[in-house]
């Protein structure tokens, strides 16, 4: 947690955790508001004061595509460099729907 996020009042901390916990999960906003018993618009509203208080970023400030660079003959291991500077690196094949969830996962770190 950032020290910004640690001065946040105890509520809006509470709705920045269900926003990263939706990003991590894969879900839609629809589908994890349903989950966990929320009001969609509610958090869609909550999304929207947390991205102009700074905390989060704006929707223009995410990439939809990010440059890739092969660096180096990869023999089965693969290394992903993110623009957060997290970095993902498995050996071996992986499908789609598996390497989707991790990156979305770790592009939400900060």
């Amino acid at each position: 947690m950032s020290d910004e996020e640690g001065r946040l009042p105890a509520r809006q901390r509470q709705w920045l955790e269900h926003i990263r916990a939706c990003e991590v999960s894969g879900q839609t906003m629809v589908e994890y508001a349903a989950e966990h018993g929320l009001e969609v618009r509610t958090l869609y509203g909550w999304k929207k004061r947390l991205v102009r208080k700074g905390v989060l970023p704006s929707r223009s400030a995410r990439a939809g595509f990010q440059r890739v660079r092969v660096a180096g003959d990869i023999h089965g291991e693969w290394q992903i460099q993110l623009p957060n500077g997290v970095a993902v690196a498995f050996s071996g094949a992986v499908d789609g729907a598996a390497l989707s969830t991790v990156l979305r996962a770790a592009a939400a770190l900060r």
